[in-house]
């Protein structure tokens, strides 16, 4: 693919959706990680978003997990009960972001566990 090729795809052009993100700190093991990776990806229901995966820090101190959709309050509706049986996410906050329009309308910031 050539310079041009790529300034042609038209990265500024896709279309934003609301997302919700789990920030979590410190866990034990990556098979924690992946356990609530496959529930993500498994039992969210297509017709309200997707999970598109997680971010760790090198040193395991804390990580993100992220999910998309038309609406970030139901997303969050069925991530939520899915992660509560997981000890190192008992700290864990989400935030939600709300898009119209391409741009960010308004914002929310709790705790996963309350």
């Amino acid at each position: 693919m050539t310079f041009e090729e790529l300034e042609n795809i038209g990265f500024d052009n896709h279309i934003k959706q609301d997302s919700v993100i789990i920030s979590f700190g410190k866990f034990e093991s990556l098979d924690d990680i992946h356990k609530v990776d496959e529930i993500l990806f498994e039992k969210i229901p297509e017709d309200i978003g997707f999970y598109d995966g997680h971010e760790i820090n090198m040193d395991d101190t804390d990580g993100r997990f992220f999910a998309y959709g038309s609406n970030a309050e139901k997303l969050f509706k069925v991530i939520q009960p899915l992660l509560t049986e997981f000890e190192f996410l008992k700290d864990a906050e989400a935030y939600l972001e709300f898009i119209e329009n391409n741009k960010v309308v308004s914002e929310l910031e709790l705790k996963l566990n309350d």
